[in-house]
């Protein structure tokens, strides 16, 4: 399955969820109405025994009930229990729209400072590292639930630019490197597919039917401050059968929800176990933990009570399952043991107290290099032209391959330690980020906005001047998560000295224009996801489209012709609007307005998206070839319009 078939199924299952939810809220809404129908008759009653005046009888001489549909009581119960869920439903997807670390943070996770990580946090950084790289998205923040001694973790987050992975105790204490590779490559297959956004959208759902349940529950809770006395009797009386009513239909919404988790959960599960053997070629791996699970005493069970809010989110079952299992998100054991390792003789096996960390290595060791495939960091210097498939490049987006895993273990060990620690430390990722572009004059401009900043970024000039062309953007992924931890001046200070940077010299390189676009939109993508696409036909994308291919054709053209050559390439890809495209004046780069058009394709539906990636590899493939100066505009187009793209060398 490929990026753009996973996001939308993962589109379809939203649909699905809605759908679900809305009977859900009927189930909810029928028993409001009877519980109130139920209240009100009562009532009723009471006060015809109390004045006999207002008791109608009907022909037969029996007295008249209250007629079980009731039109107005059905309104205002409707009305009364959407307001409620509505209300809870908004102020839950709020409160989560401040991205990943919200949702861990929720259930006490700790963020990892790469500062003062311990050599298991550090390993596990590491290998969140790899796979970042090797997937070509930004690298998420990496948590920590401290109290959690059970095996579990998940991925969380609303776009790739917020996302986080979050681990229990349990899991760093537990697993081997491999199986840590296994759960986590497990949880970038979340991160690929657009599963994040749809766990999150079901738990704000799922927590507005909670809510009145939760109300009830108050209530109930509440009676124990109300004294005795004479006249009390009615109030507890009330207070109780009104608590008590709101908790039994809260529950009965609770209940549904809790299957609609269910349901939506455990196909992407399975998924997401392939893709981790897929990509770590080793089944042991995460059949390996899954095992540790199944024999450890406290298997994956979390001690928080929000485990079950989110249940859907973790990577095996995060609380007790009743009714049988129904409301088990993740499948069974043995049936995800068996599908990844069908050699498998049933056996679990309990883990040891803590693994030895000191006798593993931090980073990927011995990984094979698949043969044809080179994923060693390129020679200082004129980057050569590599061959370039254009097929293969866009069946590569939002992919995770061995190749390209063996690429990222490759990127990752040729950099220099200095400059990976510089980009794990919010106080050093901005001078690293001014140091790879390091134009005229640079260290005075950095050292007349920050004096901290310029010292830092003369002490990394070395390390950045061996720096490999191919690992620049790398490393600039790998710092996004300190950069995130900037208080807001901060970083309007960075954003506005690193455009001073790239403006310096009155001319835009087309690195300089990669590294400005990459970052700034993974920034503020984290603080404001995208909402709906807004664009479903190519027509009105037109110049935006040729605006792209444009770029690209005088980006990797030595003269008019050529250029002329690569767009045709592009624009015989999209036989829709090619008259169009062909039709558009055509000039030499302009990255103001390929800025411009990125902004609105990131608007876009997935099939324009996909086709104009498309496009765009037929422009860089006209001759057969790509340099790495190529190879960057591309993958900061695909990032801008939120299509991760991995190291392009692996897809020669």
């Amino acid at each position: 399955m490929d990026f753009f078939e996973a996001q939308a199924r993962a589109k379809q299952r939203s649909s699905r969820l809605i759908v679900l939810f809305a009977f859900a809220v009927i189930g909810t809404i029928a028993a409001g109405y009877f519980a109130a129908w139920f209240f009100v008759d009562q009532a009723e009653s009471a006060r015809d025994r109390d004045d006999f005046a207002y008791q109608a009888y009907g022909e037969n001489g029996q007295p008249i009930g209250r007629p079980l549909f009731d039109p107005l009581l059905l309104l205002m119960v409707t009305t009364g229990t959407l307001l409620v869920i509505g209300c809870s439903s908004f102020f839950k997807w709020m409160s989560f729209r401040q991205g990943g670390g919200a949702v861990a943070e929720s259930v006490g996770g700790r963020r990892i400072d790469p500062g003062r990580a311990t050599p298991a946090e550090r390993r596990l950084l590491n290998v969140v590292e790899e796979m970042a790289i090797a997937s070509g998205t930004p690298m998420p923040a990496v948590y920590v639930l401290d109290r959690e001694q059970g095996i579990n973790a998940f991925a969380a987050g609303l776009t790739t630019s917020d996302a986080v992975v979050a681990v229990t105790r349990g899991t760093l204490e537990k697993l081997s490197r491999d199986e840590l590779q296994g759960v986590v490559g497990h949880e970038f297959s979340h991160i690929l597919n657009g599963d994040m956004r749809l766990n999150v959208k079901l738990t704000a759902l799922v927590f507005g039917i909670l809510v009145i349940g939760l109300m009830g529950r108050g209530l109930l809770w509440s009676m124990r401050r109300v004294r005795g006395g004479k006249n009390s009797g009615g109030i507890v009386v009330a207070i109780f059968a009104v608590g008590l009513a709101l908790l039994i239909i809260g529950y009965v919404g609770y209940f549904f929800g809790r299957l609609i988790q269910a349901a939506v959960s455990r196909q992407r599960e399975f998924l997401a176990d392939a893709s981790a053997v897929q990509f770590t070629r080793n089944p042991q791996g995460i059949g390996g933990a899954l095992r540790k699970i199944g024999g450890y005493a406290l298997g994956s069970r979390l001690i928080t009570n929000q485990a079950t809010a989110i249940g859907h989110f973790f990577f095996a079952q995060g609380f007790r399952s009743q009714f049988g299992g129904a409301w088990a998100t993740p499948p069974p054991l043995p049936e995800r043991i068996r599908a990844v390792d069908p050699a498998w003789d049933g056996h679990f096996f309990d883990p040891p107290q803590v693994v030895d960390v000191a006798q593993e290595s931090f980073a990927t060791k011995g990984f094979a290099q698949p043969e044809g495939t080179s994923y060693a960091a390129s020679p200082r210097g004129t980057p050569p032209r590599l061959p370039f498939q254009p097929q293969a490049v866009v069946a590569d987006v939002g992919q995770l391959t061995e190749a390209h895993y063996a690429a990222a273990v490759g990127l990752l060990a040729a950099m220099p330690d200095t400059l990976l620690d510089a980009a794990r430390q919010t106080a050093t990722a901005p001078a690293l980020v001014y140091g790879l572009i390091n134009g005229a004059g640079a260290v005075d401009l950095v050292r007349r906005h920050d004096a901290g900043a310029g010292a830092t970024f003369a002490a990394l000039a070395p390390a950045l001047a061996a720096l490999a062309p191919d690992a620049r953007l790398p490393l600039l992924l790998l710092a996004v998560p300190a950069l995130r931890q900037l208080k807001a001046a901060d970083m309007e200070r960075f954003l506005g000295t690193l455009d001073e940077l790239v403006h310096a010299d009155a001319r835009v390189s087309t690195f300089e224009f990669v590294l400005q676009k990459l970052l700034t939109h993974h920034l503020r993508l984290a603080q404001r996801p995208h909402g709906a696409p807004g664009y479903f036909s190519f027509v009105p994308l037109t110049g935006d489209i040729a605006a792209v291919l444009n770029a690209l054709a005088h980006a990797c053209a030595s003269d008019e012709a050529a250029a002329d050559r690569a767009y045709r390439a592009g624009t015989g890809q999209m036989p829709l609007i090619e008259k169009g495209l062909l039709d558009l004046p055509r000039q030499a780069t302009d990255f103001a307005a390929l800025d411009a058009a990125l902004e609105k394709l990131a608007g876009a539906s997935l099939p324009i998206k996909k086709r104009t990636l498309h496009a765009a590899a037929h422009v860089i493939g006209q001759d057969g070839t790509i340099t790495v100066e190529e190879g960057e505009l591309y993958r900061a187009i695909a990032a801008a319009i939120d299509c991760p793209l991995p190291p392009l060398a692996t897809a020669a």
